[in-house]
Formats: C-alpha cells, structure tokens, sequence
C-alpha cells in the first residue's frame, strides 16, 4: 500500500496535527466562555435559564436548531446547562451578529464594558474562530491560514470575557513555539 505522503512531508503533516491539538485548548477555553457568558447574561436579563425558550428572542432557525438538537441527543426535560453545553460554537457566534444587536448583544455590553461598541469586531473575529476551529475538528487545512493572527483572536475575544482564564492559557500555550518550528520547516502559506 502506498503512503498518502512522501517522507519528506510527514515532519509538516505530523507539526500541523500538533499546531491543531494546540489551538484546540484555546478554541475549547473560547468556546466554553462565550456561551457561559452568554447563558449566565440572558439567564439574569429574563430571569429563566431557558431564555432560548423565550418568544421572538431566537430567529426560526435558531429555534429550530435547539428542537432538533433536543430530538438528536434526547434533551427532552433535560435541564438548561445540558442544552446549552450542547449547542454548537456557531450557534454562539451568530448570538453576536447584527440580527440580534438589540436583543442579546447590548444586554452582554452591559453585563461587560469591554464589549461596549464592538459588536462589528467581536463577531468577526469569532467567526474567524469557528472557521478555524471547523478546519480543526474536520481534520481540514489549516497551515495556510494566518495562525498567529487567529491565535491572537483567540487570545483577544477570550480576555474580554474571561482575562483571568486568558493569562492561564497563554502561560500553558505552546502554539507561538510550534508556528515558529513551522516557520523554520517551510510550512509555506500564511504563518
């Protein structure tokens, strides 16, 4: 059987997995603030941890999203932490897009000043994120992304929400050690 690489290949295959597995800690610690941030902000705003229950907060789609998440890992009387653990990183990225400015967005700029008036760069960034994070988990391309610009997303939007939990990433992190490994490899592409 012959191998899908060259041998000289597998030293750039083997420290992209490795760059992946270490932007995984930072897109898990991303994640897992955002949609507790956003869950403990709409929880106290409507006074129910089953806000995306609420009328006309949650676009048709949105909803629809939940109910079949539900069906799927049979959430039916689950509680509101076992729902939300399981909606998708997009579906929290998309709580920050301009369809819901005024319904979730300005209620997380007051929760957190730092957000004040940067709705616009926030979801941009976090949609980068996703990207990223979907390359990762799909086993995709990622070595001609601009890694240390996403890095630094990564560091950026999770100290807005968390800068406690940021500094405890970045001092455990080895992705800037390992992009600058790919640099000396000749990853090519945008790191």
């Amino acid at each position: 059987m012959q191998s899908f690489f060259h041998s000289s290949q597998y030293e750039l295959f083997f420290l992209g997995i490795e760059i992946a597995a270490a932007l995984w800690v930072h897109i898990q610690c991303f994640e897992v603030t955002l949609r507790s941030f956003i869950h403990k902000v709409m929880s106290k705003c409507l006074t129910n941890t089953f806000w995306f229950e609420s009328t006309k907060l949650l676009s048709k789609r949105d909803r629809t999203d939940i109910q079949r998440l539900r069906s799927r890992y049979r959430l039916q009387g689950s509680s509101a932490e076992e729902i939300v653990e399981h909606l998708s990183l997009s579906f929290w990225v998309e709580l920050c897009s301009a369809r819901y400015y005024e319904k979730i967005w300005r209620k997380m700029e007051e929760a957190n000043p730092l957000l004040k008036g940067k709705r616009r760069d926030f979801y941009n960034k976090a949609r980068e994120i996703r990207n990223l994070r979907n390359s990762i988990a799909h086993h995709g391309p990622i070595m001609r992304r601009n890694l240390i610009r996403d890095h630094a997303f990564l560091g950026e939007l999770t100290a807005i929400l968390d800068p406690e939990l940021a500094r405890e990433v970045e001092k455990r992190s080895r992705v800037l050690d390992l992009l600058l490994n790919a640099r000396l490899v000749g990853s090519g592409g945008g790191i």
